[in-house]
């Protein structure tokens, strides 16, 4: 009897000890969910506190290049990247893009409803990247504000409602360039490929010839080559002040009639208006990455007129 009350006394303090150490580990994972979810909080709150620097120095930036010359090319204080620089607890950095240099989607319509020069000059970028010019039909038809397809390969609602996710089309503006992905015929390699050439930002817009890519350059005219456009980029070294001074090369790049150097100057700018500024920040070893779309009137009105995070 006595030995039995001895192995059930053992067995009560081995549960016991069991249920304490448990209790114990429950305890210390908790504080240690508890640190790791305030450490996260703690790193949000600097990268946001960072990113808004980063901001800050962007519009300082654009503030100071358009002192030095009104003129915006690839070789401006703008397109000089902020080397990796330490801050407590890790390092940030940015860079920036000029918008200007690039189709804006949200061009496609104006007050009188789809622009069909826009159209055009879309299609022929399209064209220039080998891609289907239909795309830009049902980009015109995602952003207007009727429901009527408005050609052959338009696509308002029905296309997208047939989906196994259905949704509809926007009928707005594009509020970001990524909402592209979801119009009809731009799959992940179309998306990829139009990506570096198209935006979104507040229209109607022009483009900047001194930062355009050569595929758009090429879009400005069904007569500019592959050559022509090298030359118009100049390798990437352009800064044509004016249109009088573009002339002359659009000319030898094969656009001779003074009817459509007239409508091609209408397209084009040699400043940019709208830039892309990106605060890329590391914490303990964790990327943070954030993007600010900046608006630049003049040298007094610069402001941030959207934000997001991520890629």
């Amino acid at each position: 009897m006595i030995r039995r009350a001895r192995g059930v006394a053992l067995l009560t303090a081995l549960l016991v000890l069991a249920l304490a150490g448990a209790l114990v580990a429950a305890m210390l994972d908790d504080g240690g969910i508890a640190l790791a979810r305030t450490a996260n909080v703690q790193r949000g709150a600097q990268a946001d506190a960072l990113s808004a620097g980063l901001e800050d120095w962007a519009v300082q930036i654009l503030r100071r290049d358009l002192a030095i010359d009104s003129v915006d090319a690839r070789g401006d204080l703008w397109a000089q990247p902020l080397p990796p620089t330490p801050v407590p607890g890790g390092r940030i950095g940015g860079r920036m893009r000029d918008l200007g240099g690039c189709f804006n989607l949200n061009n496609l319509v104006g007050a009188q409803g789809v622009d069909s020069v826009q159209l055009e000059l879309l299609r022929r970028l399209l064209l220039a990247l080998k891609l289907d010019p239909g795309i830009a039909d049902a980009a015109a038809d995602w952003v207007d504000a009727d429901l009527m397809p408005g050609a052959i390969r338009g696509a308002e609602d029905a296309p997208y409602l047939g989906l196994p996710q259905p949704y509809r089309a926007a009928n707005r503006a594009f509020a970001e360039v990524s909402e592209l992905r979801l119009v009809r015929g731009v799959d992940a390699e179309a998306w990829r490929t139009l990506a570096p050439h198209v935006c979104a930002v507040p229209g109607p817009t022009r483009i900047n010839v001194n930062t355009a890519s050569e595929p758009l350059l090429r879009a400005l005219s069904e007569r500019i080559d592959p050559n022509g456009a090298r030359a118009l980029a100049q390798d990437g070294g352009a800064r044509w002040q004016d249109f009088a001074a573009f002339r002359p090369a659009l000319e030898r790049a094969g656009v001779i009639d003074i009817a459509e150097q007239a409508a091609i100057e209408r397209l084009v700018s040699f400043r940019s208006r709208h830039f892309l500024a990106r605060a890329e920040i590391e914490l303990d070893g964790i990327p943070f990455a954030y993007r600010s779309v900046i608006e630049r009137i003049d040298s007094r009105r610069i402001a941030v007129i959207a934000r997001g995070r991520g890629d």
